[in-house]
């Protein structure tokens, strides 16, 4: 079982193999004057996600695994979590485009700035968090982007909130062995710190294990938010395919609040302005996948 397990969870340096087919994203809140594609994802963009998934993979590498499969709870959920895994979409675990993900935070920064301003008279950074963060990867590289107050996640399957809870130590063990190597003639690394410059961000990590579809740990999760972020391809929808988690989300935000969700659609019904929109690359996905960005109103 923690074989089978591991084979779901371990870092993995090569692009995911195809698993889902294309998914045509619902045409709803048509109508709101956001163009097929609002932002690009550049060259430049999927340069630096590639240099930003060989520095993931590196962090990762100093799980253990060990560790995060003898919880009690990792254990007891990895049968369910295994068995399900074909007939609960939700639970099925991958991975967003690096690149992509670096040209959607690129792309909110106005937004990001103006509801930060908002939000606090100083313009202090407000938290980012991913609901749905797996083993913590999504965090991890928002933190080395821009500075947050903090970066989360929210995760449901206890296996995966458990490496993620070790992503903290992981850092701190991949900057002590750098710290100890002759950097000379590494041009991988310099190549990483000339790309990714912020990689020793301070914002602090944290993850919770919980249902993001429980409004109070939604709230607690997302509190004090500048961005949540959703790779929401196989979140569940509502009967108008809306995300189910929409009138949940929004009660949990602040005003101006940025939210970014990835083939499925918010309901502006419940709060939410679609203000931008781009089509990007998904190694899980024929065809790519489109990332919908959204303020809270």
């Amino acid at each position: 079982m923690a074989a089978a397990l591991l084979s779901v969870v371990a870092p993995n340096r090569g692009r995911p193999a195809a698993r889902l087919p294309r998914r045509v994203a619902s045409a709803s809140n048509t109508g709101s004057g956001v163009p097929s594609s609002s932002f690009e994802v550049t060259p430049a963009h999927i340069a630096k996600g590639e240099v930003a998934r060989e520095w993931i993979a590196d962090v990762f590498e100093n799980v253990d695994y060990e560790l995060a499969l003898s919880s009690s709870d990792a254990i007891e959920a990895s049968g369910e979590y295994i068995g399900r895994g074909d007939e609960d979409e939700e639970l099925r675990y991958g991975e967003f485009d690096m690149g992509f993900f670096v040209a959607v935070v690129e792309a909110c920064e106005p937004m990001l700035a103006e509801a930060e301003r908002r939000m606090r008279p100083s313009g202090a950074p407000g938290a980012f968090v991913d609901v749905g963060s797996g083993r913590g990867q999504i965090p991890v590289l928002a933190a080395a982007l821009r500075p947050w107050s903090r970066c989360a996640g929210l995760e449901y399957v206890p296996v995966l909130h458990a490496i993620a809870e070790q992503a903290p130590t992981c850092l701190e063990k991949l900057a002590a062995s750098e710290a100890t190597r002759d950097d000379t003639d590494d041009e991988s690394r310099q190549s990483r710190m000339n790309a990714m410059p912020s990689f020793d961000s301070p914002a602090p990590l944290s993850f919770t294990r919980g249902d993001m579809y429980d409004a109070v740990a939604l709230t607690d999760a997302t509190r004090g938010a500048s961005m949540v972020f959703m790779f929401s391809t196989k979140f569940a929808t509502d009967g108008d395919g809306r995300l189910a988690v929409s009138p949940k989300l929004r009660p949990a935000l602040e005003a101006g609040a940025v939210v970014v969700t990835v083939n499925n659609e918010l309901a502006t019904a419940d709060g939410f302005e679609l203000v931008a929109r781009a089509d990007g690359p998904d190694g899980e996905r024929s065809g790519g996948s489109t990332a919908y960005v959204w303020r809270a109103v």
